[in-house]
């Protein structure tokens, strides 16, 4: 009987440890959650100011950049650039913003710059002969 009594404390002494590492899981996994969560929810990475901006031709734009928050902490000095903009040539260009961060690694923002003609040579005068 001694054997039995012994087996019986023995399983139940399993299963609350059983018990307590399933509750520590569950636990831990709500915590992390939220935690996670603390940390990130005022990170952002947006360009400043209007993401689509139209020129003229021979006219130019002074970038306003963009920000970007990682982790509760500002790193927009990690912000690169890359531009193919061409003010001397009428089409649609770009302003690639990127960061060097582990947050936001592989996500690219754009800003899409319109280089249009100049506005005297874009109004076309018609003239119409009397008859």
């Amino acid at each position: 009987m001694a054997k039995r009594s012994n087996s019986k404390q023995a399983s139940k002494k399993f299963n609350l440890l059983i018990f307590i590492i399933a509750l520590s899981l569950v636990l831990g996994g709500i915590v992390g959650y939220f935690t996670g969560w603390a940390l990130i929810k005022n990170d952002k990475f947006v360009i400043n100011g209007e993401s689509i901006i139209e020129v003229f031709i021979g006219e130019s734009y002074e970038d306003e950049g963009a920000i970007a928050i990682s982790f509760g902490k500002d790193v927009s000095s990690k912000i690169k650039t890359e531009s193919n903009v061409n003010y001397d040539e009428e089409g649609n260009y770009y302003i690639k913003y990127t960061v060097d961060n582990i947050r936001y690694r592989g996500v690219e923002r754009y800003r899409t710059i319109i280089v249009k003609a100049a506005a005297e040579e874009a109004h076309v005068e018609v003239q119409y002969e009397k008859r």
